[in-house]
């Protein structure tokens, strides 16, 4: 339906005009004026498709009505009629970029062709509209999703040299060169961005007050990068960021009632240098386990462990010296580490309470050995004494059991095996419902932090990394081999969310699930 304003200082005519149209069931919705000062005031106020007005009016006339809209609508079809056919009228209305010229009265057969040839002419510019349109949008979702994948494939450290500055200067991310570049970190325990990625996206970008380029992870996690320009150099950036970081812990809370982990980066100056900032910030991340409240973090100023609360340090004991009374050393060597990474640089834990810790950890393990250890009990209570470092005390209590680690090093290391493959078979048996740390940690019965912690190290990969590799390389088969529709395959991999999962896809393979259908698989 395209619009018309007919303009006459007699309201029959423009009556008789609007009749015939309704009459022919011609596609306009119609708007009335009797004089051309009223018809220039509509037509800056409303969308106009074709202009129908007549010469002779009081105020302005119909050659001045023309002209004026033409500024206004520089591509408005215009339609004269009047009942002066002096040619001059018909030169000036031409000049003007009249459609077309028509005398009174009207002859409705050469009314119904003017209009028909109006309207062609209407249909064949919508329709070339709407193909720049698509092109336009295919375009911008192509530079979105390249944006999406180079960002992607830097934290990762995927990116190589070759086509580097190519892909940036599509991508439209070359001149982040030029500026300071600060990472925040979001992690959920459970699912969220899956479910939420639009909403989530909208709110960052609405109260950011810097550039701002967000990256899903996965379902738990994702990464604003923070672009800030060198001239707000002197000030306080950092602490700019993390109060802005207390606003989304805010609104995540308030709004969806979820804890979160929030770490605040260090300044990049360069593409490049993200990579081992994301590195260095995944780790810290680890921690959100240990939360029980939401947390927001700097990651150089303030230490993360310092918000790891009495439950979980307890939880952490309790592991240790159960893996003491089973003789699982290996693993207790593991926690051991984990509860020192715990420990490290806190200002939560001072040196004798450390010192405490690290006591009653070996006497649980010289118990186990009855008298003939009593000497080794006195002498490692000896040492922890004079420690003055964590480094100083791991070392003391290794040194302790170090004699049964060599004992039962096969035992223990498939101990360690076992356990990490059992739930690499359950990822690879259930990855298409709704698992995640929590569930697995509690099917081979360990505590989330702990899992994690023992899966990184034995694979050299995070948990939640290998169940989205999991999905995606089943979701890459199921494209192949099968006609299964995009949105059945994205529920039976995992994925709530049709959109979210062609996000994750594009990010991880590069191509649209669609694209890589058509290319049988290729890439």
């Amino acid at each position: 339906m395209y619009h018309i304003l007919v303009v006459d200082d007699q309201q029959a005519e423009i009556d008789a005009i609007e009749w015939l149209i309704q009459k022919h069931a011609l596609p306009f919705s119609v708007a009335q004026a009797n004089d051309g000062e009223v018809a220039l005031e509509y037509i800056r106020g409303h969308h106009v498709d074709l202009l129908f007005t007549d010469i002779r009016m009081p105020f302005m006339d119909g050659l001045e009505l023309i002209k004026q809209a033409k500024i206004v609508i520089p591509d408005l079809k215009v339609l004269i009629y009047s009942a002066y056919g002096e040619f001059e009228y018909a030169q000036k209305a031409i000049q003007l970029g009249t459609v077309s010229y028509m005398l009174k009265p009207i002859d409705v057969k050469e009314f119904l062709k003017v209009f028909q040839s109006i309207i062609a002419i209407l249909n064949d510019e919508r329709l070339q509209r709407e193909k720049d349109e698509l092109l336009i949008k295919g375009f911008h979702k192509g530079v979105a999703y390249e944006k999406q994948k180079l960002l992607f494939d830097l934290i990762q450290g995927r990116e190589s040299d070759i086509h580097y500055e190519e892909r940036a200067a599509f991508a439209g991310l070359n001149h982040l060169e030029n500026k300071r570049m600060y990472m925040i970190m979001i992690g959920l325990q459970n699912h969220f961005f899956d479910q939420h990625h639009t909403e989530a996206f909208e709110f960052l970008q609405s109260t950011s007050k810097h550039e701002m380029l967000l990256l899903h992870i996965n379902e738990y996690q994702s990464i604003m990068l923070v672009v800030i320009d060198p001239a707000s150099k002197n000030s306080d950036n950092g602490q700019e960021l993390m109060t802005y970081g207390e606003k989304v812990k805010e609104w995540l809370e308030t709004r969806f009632d979820r804890r979160c982990l929030i770490i605040v980066g260090s300044p990049v100056d360069k593409l490049e240098g993200l990579h081992d900032e994301f590195t260095q910030m995944e780790e810290l991340m680890n921690f959100r386990f240990f939360m029980d409240r939401s947390v927001v973090c700097s990651k150089d100023a303030e230490s993360i462990h310092d918000h790891i609360d009495d439950e979980s340090l307890e939880l952490m004991l309790k592991e240790i010296y159960t893996s003491i009374a089973r003789n699982e050393y290996r693993t207790l060597e593991h926690q051991i580490e984990y509860l020192i990474a715990s420990m490290r640089n806190s200002k939560r834990f001072s040196s004798m309470y450390a010192k405490l810790l690290f006591t009653e950890i070996l006497k649980k393990v010289v118990e186990l050995q009855g008298k003939k250890s009593s000497s080794l009990l006195k002498e490692g209570l000896e040492r922890i004494a004079l420690c003055n470092s964590i480094a100083e005390l791991r070392q003391v209590i290794l040194s302790v059991f170090q004699e049964h680690l060599l004992q039962i090093k096969t035992n223990t290391d498939d101990q360690c095996r076992k356990v990490i493959e059992d739930v690499q078979i359950l990822i690879q048996m259930e990855y298409g419902n709704d698992i995640g740390v929590d569930y697995l940690a509690n099917r081979v019965f360990l505590s989330p932090s702990y899992l994690s912690f023992l899966f990184k190290k034995s694979t050299g990969q995070s948990l939640i990394k290998y169940i989205t590799a999991i999905r995606m390389e089943r979701a890459k088969e199921l494209l192949r081999d099968s006609t299964i529709k995009v949105v059945d395959i994205a529920s039976t991999v995992g994925f709530a969310n049709t959109s979210y999962f062609n996000l994750m896809f594009k990010q991880h393979n590069g191509l649209t699930p669609i694209q890589y259908r058509e290319g049988g698989g290729r890439r």
